[in-house]
C-alpha cells in the first residue's frame, strides 16, 4: 500500500512539473508587443521570416508582424523611406546602391546567402563555353546585380565585357528575348531558367555566374528607426535565429512549408533549395561585396558618387551582437 501511495506521488509531481513548464514555457515574451511593418519579395531568400511566423517565434518574443509584398527588393527599400514600411529584404547590391546615394540606411543582418544567377546561351548560335561569348548579344537587367556579376564573370574568365554587346532585358522577359533570339543569351535566375528549358529543351548552355561570390539577402531600415528600436530589433533578430535552429533541426519540414507556402512544385524547389543559406550573420564577406559592388556602380556611372563610402557606418550590429555571440564578424564593428 506504502508503495503505490508512494509511485501515486511521483507520478504526481512528474505531471505537475511537466504542467508547470508547458506554462511557463508558452508564456514566452511578456513585456510589450511591438508591431513591425516588413516590406519582402514573395519568395524562398525570406524563408527564415516565413517560418518564424508559422511556428510562433515572433509572436514568443513579442514582435506582431505586418507583412506588405513588393515586387522587388528594391521597390521593398524604397517602401521604407516612404515610411511605407519599418523594414524590408533586400539584396546587399540595393543596400550599396541607396547608401552612394545617400539614404540614411542600415542593415541589421543577413538572413540569406544564394548563388541564383546564371548565364544561359544557345547552342545553335555558337555558344559552347564561355570563350564563345565575345561578339554576342547578352540579354541583362542593366544597371543590377546580374549586370555586376556578368561583368565580373567575363573578367575573371579573361574576356573583355567591351566585346560583348549587352541589351536591356528585364529579367521576367529573358525567356521571350533568348526563344524569339533577340539576343544569343541571357543573365538571368529561377524561374525563368525552368521556363526556358520548357521552351528550348536541350539546346542551352547553362553557366554560374557569381563566380563564389553569393549574393546577400539583408534585413535594412532606416538610421533613426534602427537607433529608436534597439531592444524590438534584438527580439526580431531572436525570432529569425529560432527560425535558422529549425531548419537545421527539421529539414525536410521546413522545405515543405516553404513549397506549400510558396506554392512551388516540386522540381522547382528542388532546384533553389540547395542555392541558398538561411543564416543570420554580420561578416565581412559581405562588407567586401558591397565595397567591390561601389566601386563598380562608379566605373559605369550609376552614381553621382565618386568614392567608396565608409560602408561600417551602415552596418547596425549591435542588435545581433546582442542575440548571439560570435554571428558579427565585421573588422570594426
Amino acid at each position: 500500500m506504502k508503495r503505490i501511495l508512494l509511485n501515486t506521488f511521483v507520478v504526481l509531481v512528474v505531471l505537475l512539473s511537466g504542467f508547470g513548464s508547458s506554462s511557463c514555457a508558452s508564456k514566452g515574451y511578456s513585456g510589450q508587443v511591438e508591431t513591425i511593418t516588413i516590406g519582402t519579395t514573395n519568395n524562398e531568400v525570406n524563408s527564415l521570416i516565413l517560418i518564424a511566423q508559422e511556428q510562433g517565434y515572433l509572436t514568443a518574443n513579442g514582435i506582431d508582424l505586418t507583412h506588405k509584398i513588393y515586387v522587388s527588393g528594391a521597390g521593398a527599400i524604397d517602401g521604407v523611406f516612404k515610411d511605407e514600411v519599418d523594414m524590408a529584404t533586400g539584396s546587399e547590391f540595393a543596400f550599396a546602391g541607396k547608401v552612394l546615394n545617400g539614404e540614411q540606411i542600415q542593415t541589421v543582418a543577413i538572413i540569406d546567402r544564394s548563388s541564383v544567377n546564371y548565364l544561359v546561351g544557345r547552342l545553335d548560335r555558337g555558344i559552347k563555353s564561355a570563350a564563345d561569348l565575345s561578339g554576342k548579344k547578352i540579354g541583362v537587367p542593366m544597371g543590377s546585380r546580374p549586370e555586376f556579376a556578368l561583368d565580373r564573370f567575363l573578367v575573371l574568365r579573361g574576356i573583355d565585357p567591351s566585346k560583348v554587346t549587352l541589351i536591356n532585358v528585364p529579367v521576367n522577359k529573358s525567356p521571350d528575348a533568348l526563344a524569339n533570339g533577340e539576343v544569343d543569351a541571357v543573365a538571368t535566375w529561377q524561374p525563368y531558367i525552368n521556363q526556358i528549358k520548357e521552351r528550348m529543351g536541350d539546346g542551352l548552355l547553362i553557366l554560374p555566374t557569381q563566380e563564389g561570390q553569393p549574393s546577400y539577402t539583408l534585413i535594412m531600415c532606416k538610421a533613426d528607426w534602427a537607433a529608436g528600436n534597439p531592444d524590438t530589433i534584438v527580439r526580431f533578430l531572436k525570432s529569425l535565429i529560432q527560425s535558422q535552429n529549425y531548419i537545421k533541426d527539421y529539414p525536410d519540414e521546413a522545405k515543405a512549408f516553404i513549397r506549400g507556402k510558396l506554392n512551388y512544385d516540386e522540381s522547382y524547389m528542388a532546384s533553389i533549395w540547395p542555392e541558398n543559406d538561411f543564416a543570420v550573420s554580420l561578416d565581412q564577406s559581405l562588407l567586401l561585396a558591397v565595397e567591390d559592388q561601389a566601386r563598380w556602380m562608379i566605373a559605369n556611372n550609376l552614381t553621382a558618387e565618386k568614392t567608396v563610402p565608409n560602408f561600417l557606418d551602415y552596418i547596425y550590429s549591435d542588435g545581433l551582437k546582442a542575440v548571439k555571440t560570435g554571428s558579427v564578424n565585421i573588422a570594426g564593428k
